[in-house]
């Protein structure tokens, strides 16, 4: 099992890596959604669900910020970032947090493979 899940967890690196430079044509490091918003103020409904999606990560609610990002779905290039990134942080959660959330590597895959799919993001060659 614990092959299959680091098989996994690389499967989930390349396919952000893939979608971080060849969509948006940046290095990994240059994610916008990698930092935490302090002014509220002038925020745009990204930035309030990338927020929103952030609290409930941390509070190990897993499976309603899947809901959520996919009940939240735009076809906009702003939205694939923050499926990214949101994908990312999940799959830097140990098989054992993602356990006690409810949630499995396998999980933080198929989610991520479905959206990008349903935004028309060409990912056809992931698919296990």
């Amino acid at each position: 099992m614990g092959l299959q899940n680091d098989w996994v967890m690389q499967q989930i690196e390349m396919i952000t890596r893939f979608v971080t430079q060849i969509v948006f044509h940046k290095n990994d490091s240059q994610s916008e959604f990698w930092y935490e918003i302090e002014n509220t103020d002038m925020l745009s409904e990204i930035d309030k669900l990338h927020l929103e999606l952030t609290r409930l990560i941390k509070e190990g609610r897993i499976c309603e910020a899947e809901d959520m990002l996919f009940d939240h779905m735009v076809f906009d290039d702003k939205y694939v970032e923050l499926a990214t990134d949101f994908y990312k942080r999940l799959n830097t959660m140990s098989n054992e947090e993602l356990e006690q959330y409810n949630f499995s590597r396998d999980e933080v895959y198929d989610g991520y493979i479905d959206i990008l799919t349903q935004l028309g993001i060409p990912v056809e060659q992931f698919r296990t």
